[in-house]
């Protein structure tokens, strides 16, 4: 597998929110709409970046296949955006112009390494995964469930795609190093986890995630996507595949996502 396969695998790709039912006459009451307005406001505006700090880091890296899949990529989650903003329009929700977190995850993107930018990217990726989950679940809106479960399943590749580049970008590092940066990025998703909640809590219950199932569906996501990194797992493309190759070093243990709970609980 290469940066050509993701290349390829977003331009066949990238019709994936056609033939939406647009025709659907549901529309949100006002308990749903009270419940999910901002939330998904916030996320509609996430998805809109252009990407220029993440397109130019790559670019400075001269691999123009994986540019190529990084612009492709951007596309993507841009498509993502617009049908967000058409359906909230349909709702009568009007769309945010910023937003402090999308601004917070922005900054955190932009003023560092290509690495880091990625691993912020993949941290917004597992929350996005589980949040599209929750909104699914949150309203009788069969148009707004088919645009989750359309965004779900290009998240689960997006995942995919980031800890494909990461393995790629810590080839040559150390096992230690390896675990060590690792465990720094599952503080800043633990942080992030509790203040997405706190953020987005009503949704998020009525969506059927209190704050532990939240907080064990983001880890589930987490603990894939390690293992991935690591090796363990193999990474997936639409029915292509790789196998990991597992790094030299020391065995790492990573909690599990009982363990989380247990933790979470104080248990």
């Amino acid at each position: 597998m290469t940066f050509q396969d993701w290349a390829t695998y977003f331009r066949q790709n990238q019709h994936h929110l056609d033939q939406l039912s647009w025709d659907d006459p549901y529309r949100l009451n006002d308990r749903e709409k009270r419940q999910v307005r901002h939330s998904l406001q916030h996320f509609q505006k996430g998805e809109s970046s252009e990407g220029k700090h993440l397109y130019q880091r790559v670019k400075a890296v001269g691999d123009a296949e994986y540019t190529a899949a990084i612009r492709l990529f951007i596309k993507q989650e841009q498509g993502h955006a617009r049908v967000l903003g058409e359906y909230m329009e349909g709702q009568k929700i009007p769309r945010l112009r910023t937003h402090w977190l999308d601004a917070i995850f922005r900054s955190l993107r932009r003023w560092a390494t290509l690495e880091h930018t990625i691993r912020v990217l993949l941290t917004a990726e597992i929350i996005a995964a589980v949040y599209y989950k929750a909104l699914f679940q949150a309203t009788f809106s069969g148009l707004l469930q088919q645009i989750c479960r359309r965004i779900m399943q290009a998240e689960e590749m997006h995942i995919n795609f980031q800890c494909f580049s990461l393995r790629q970008l810590e080839r040559d590092r150390s096992g230690l190093l390896s675990w060590t940066i690792r465990l720094a990025y599952r503080l800043l998703l633990l942080g992030t986890t509790l203040l997405v909640w706190l953020t987005y809590h009503r949704m998020l219950r009525a969506g059927g995630f209190g704050l532990l199932a939240f907080a064990d569906a983001v880890w589930d996501e987490l603990d894939r996507a390690e293992r991935m990194m690591t090796g363990t797992d193999s990474i997936t493309i639409r029915g292509q595949q790789v196998k990991a190759v597992r790094p030299a070093g020391p065995t790492v243990c990573y909690a599990t996502a009982p363990t989380f709970r247990a933790l979470w609980a104080g248990e």
